[in-house]
């Protein structure tokens, strides 16, 4: 593994590329991330994706700025991870004749962590920074390009294991700042929001002259795009909403939440008679809808869409892959239907079937879970999760008098359960007896699949695979999850005579993302993995007939989806 390593140079120009590994084994429980509540005390982590654009968008409304910069570390060194310029900043650029910003430009630079200039002094420190006057601090190494492109004043805070810059500007398009616009961002609620809950949109309502008014928005793109198919304009839930003001002392859940200083929770929005909102939320198919208090008459809303919820070949891969990081023997989902909670999909693992025949059941836990509807309003696990968007852990589910499923549960032989908000419903994995699967002192920790990425990559791309690859090393990622289409792996087992498929081909190698390129929150593209060079699985890419593959970042490492060319 060394020699295989050290032979590809540091700063090598390719995207991505892959070295052997040896050991030619990954453990399924190596995760890096755990997907946990707020009110569980959440370690701080990168911001990637939905989370990610989101907080840029909504800080810049918030502010006035007219950019955001997410700094990341990349080894020894801070690079934007992904940038944001306003409308309005962008129009007032092309009238000026630039074709780019300075926030685009700012891409080009590697700041040394070790350095003294703004952005590694708040990396460092975790303090935040303001610079009234941009062009004439001697310590930023972007002063230039900040001169020509008329950035005047510059605010960094600490944000999501990085520093997030924001910045004004000469004109009318950005406010004017004399101080720090902002001293820290709701970064754990907005990832919770998205990463734990399915949200498809957010909200930040701000308490002004005796009304919540919206400050800042988010509205995720394969939402913009539903709803854009749908309409055909432009409009969504949370434009709409701007137009509105909302009593500070009335009796919704806006004023509710910032009064009483606790998060609440709307399911299926659309029966709730206290909500001003109730007719936009049935025009634009909102179901859930979750209101976080953050202090200073400062309200988080978020919510999921009727399209939240998962189906099909995204939501059999998610469950299989969730079984393989966790050592589950089972996974099972459930959604909300008129009030209850019902299973829309369930996996067994392969091995914990082979248990259960030899121990001469026909059925699995999984299944006979199928015949149960469970009140939204109930006290039980499921229940619970799915109201609070807070995680559950059942050490010894037999004994669980929450559990009504207790004694089947007794019956199939399964000791500990895990359940966690998961894409507008539930996820509930749980162990048994024997060998079959992993043992649970805790609840195992689950890293984030980005469900966004499975839906577009199976239901809109064709995708016949996913691989999930979790950082082990520097540069290195190890996959640690899969997925192939059934119909994928059948057709190549009566081409070939064997179970091989690209992705189990994979498993002996470690992805290699060149910290240079590494921006974290912005997809990569291989369009034909059989010709292109920088994928060192060029090979067995060819001999599987992978076309395009696509990397979409995520905690911790990347989501590998691949189609067959048509």
């Amino acid at each position: 593994l060394i020699a295989a390593v050290s032979a590809i140079p540091l700063l090598r120009r390719s995207r991505f590329s892959s070295v052997p590994n040896q050991a030619g084994k990954v453990c399924r429980t190596a995760v890096l991330q755990a997907t946990r509540g707020v009110a569980q005390g959440q370690a701080a982590r990168a911001l990637t994706g939905e989370s990610l654009a989101a907080t840029l968008k909504i800080a810049c409304d918030w502010s006035g700025a007219g950019y955001a910069i997410y700094w990341t570390r990349a080894l020894d060194d801070l690079v934007v991870g992904d940038d944001y310029v306003t409308p309005a900043r962008k129009a007032a650029l092309a009238a000026q004749g630039k074709k780019s910003s300075f926030a685009e430009v700012s891409e080009i630079f590697r700041l040394s962590i070790a350095g003294t200039g703004p952005v590694a002094t708040v990396y460092k420190t975790g303090k935040p920074m303001f610079i009234a006057d941009v062009a004439s601090e001697p310590l930023l190494r972007r002063k230039d390009f900040a001169k020509d492109y008329g950035i005047t004043s510059m605010s960094l805070i600490p944000c999501g294991c990085g520093v997030l810059e924001l910045g004004t500007s000469s004109g009318s398009e950005t406010a004017s700042w004399s101080s720090l616009p902002l001293s820290s961002f709701p970064v754990q609620e907005i990832q919770k929001a998205f990463m734990s809950l399915g949200a498809k949109y957010a909200m930040l309502w701000q308490a002004r002259d005796g009304d919540f008014a919206v400050v800042g928005d988010f509205v995720a793109a394969d939402e913009v795009r539903a709803r854009q198919g749908l309409r055909g304009d432009d409009k969504t839930f949370c434009s709409e909403s701007r137009s509105l003001k909302i009593p500070a002392e009335g009796r919704g859940p806006i004023s509710k939440t910032a009064s009483s200083g606790k998060a609440s929770f709307i399911s299926n929005a659309i029966l709730d008679r206290s909500l001003v909102r109730r007719p936009l939320v049935g025009e634009f198919g909102i179901k859930d809808m979750h209101f976080f208090p953050l202090g200073n008459s400062l309200v988080l809303e978020c919510g999921t869409s009727e399209r939240t919820t998962m189906s099909g070949n995204a939501l059999n891969a998610a469950l299989e892959m969730q079984c393989n990081i966790s050592g589950a023997g089972y996974a099972i989902y459930w959604i909300e239907v008129n009030g209850e909670l019902v299973i829309a999909g369930d996996h067994v693992t392969p091995t914990r079937r082979a248990a259960l025949a030899a121990q001469g059941k026909e059925s699995s836990f999984a299944e006979i879970g199928r015949n149960f509807r469970l009140p939204v309003a109930g006290s039980g696990p499921v229940a619970t999760v799915y109201r609070t968007g807070e995680s559950c852990f059942i050490e010894d589910a037999a004994s669980c008098d929450r559990l009504r499923r207790k004694e089947i549960a007794e019956e199939y032989g399964i000791t500990s359960m895990t359940f966690v908000p998961f894409a507008g419903g539930v996820l509930e994995l749980g162990i048994s007896q024997g060998p079959e699967t992993a043992d649970w002192s805790e609840a195992p920790e689950l890293p984030e699949i980005p469900t966004s990425a499975l839906r577009q990559g199976f239901d809109e791309e064709g995708a016949s695979y996913s691989i999930l690859w979790q950082q082990d090393e520097d540069e290195y990622f190890s996959a640690v999850a899969d997925y192939v289409l059934p119909e994928r792996r059948r057709a190549f087992r009566n081409r070939r005579g064997d179970d091989e498929t690209f992705v189990a081909r994979s498993k002996g190698f470690k992805l290699r993302v060149d910290p240079l390129r590494r921006l974290w929150g912005r997809p990569f593209v291989v369009a034909d993995a059989r010709t292109d060079a920088s994928l060192n699985r060029q090979e067995i890419a060819r001999e599987f007939d992978v076309g395009q593959i696509t990397f979409t970042p995520c905690a911790g490492g990347y989501l590998e989806m691949g189609s067959t060319p048509v």
